[in-house]
C-alpha cells in the first residue's frame, strides 16, 4: 500500500513539473504591428509592448528605432506589463 501511494505522488509531482515547463512554450504566437522607441519598447495602439531578451529582439530596438514594423513573437507579462519575446520582424513602409 505504501508502495502505491509513493508511486502515485511521484506521478502528480512529475505531471505537475512537465505541465509547468510545456504551457509557457506552447503559447500562441502573436503579430504586432507598431513602432519602436527609444527605450526598446513597441507601441501599437493603445498598448505598449517592452521587448524581451533575444538576439532578433535586440537587434530590433537597437537598429530600427522611430520605424514601424510587424513583429512576431510570444507574450509574457509581469508586475511592470506585457512583454514580447520577438521571434521575427519586418520593417514596414511607411
Amino acid at each position: 500500500m505504501e508502495k502505491a501511494k509513493r508511486l502515485i505522488a511521484n506521478f502528480v509531482i512529475i505531471s505537475i513539473v512537465v505541465w509547468m515547463f510545456t504551457v509557457p512554450a506552447l503559447a500562441d504566437k502573436v503579430t504586432l504591428i507598431g513602432e519602436v522607441n527609444d527605450n526598446q519598447e513597441i507601441v501599437t495602439e493603445g498598448q505598449i509592448y517592452r521587448v524581451g531578451d533575444s538576439t532578433v529582439g535586440d537587434d530590433l530596438v537597437l537598429n530600427y528605432i522611430s520605424q514601424r514594423v510587424k513583429v512576431v513573437g510570444r507574450i509574457a507579462e509581469d508586475d511592470e506589463g506585457k512583454i514580447i519575446i520577438v521571434e521575427s520582424f519586418e520593417v514596414l513602409d511607411e
